[in-house]
């Protein structure tokens, strides 16, 4: 059984979504980040990893993702959401975290 990580995206910039264990690296599945249908404007997002609070391994720009697609971060690096605006994204990660 995977694990499920959910969250809401607001702010313009980048937030860390999920942070493994010390030592362990992300296995992602499935992701997806769909912004609030009732907003305006939808912001663009991108997700990938990082080893703090920046994205330095991109994986997906879109203004919404749903994709089943298996990734894999670098030992203690984190899965993280940039928003081009201020919004409201929610986020899902099917996941595992491996040596």
């Amino acid at each position: 059984q995977h694990t499920h990580a959910v969250a809401t995206v607001t702010a313009s910039g980048n937030t860390t979504v999920l942070t493994p264990t010390s030592g362990k690296k992300l296995k992602i599945y499935w992701v997806t980040a769909i912004g609030d249908p009732d907003e305006a404007d939808t912001p663009l997002v991108k997700l990938g990893f990082g080893p703090s609070t920046s994205i330095t391994s991109e994986k997906f720009r879109a203004y919404a993702v749903a994709k089943r697609q298996l990734m894999i971060g670098a030992t203690d690096e984190r899965f993280i959401a940039n928003l081009s605006a201020a919004g409201s994204v929610a986020v899902t990660v099917v996941y595992d975290e491996i040596d």
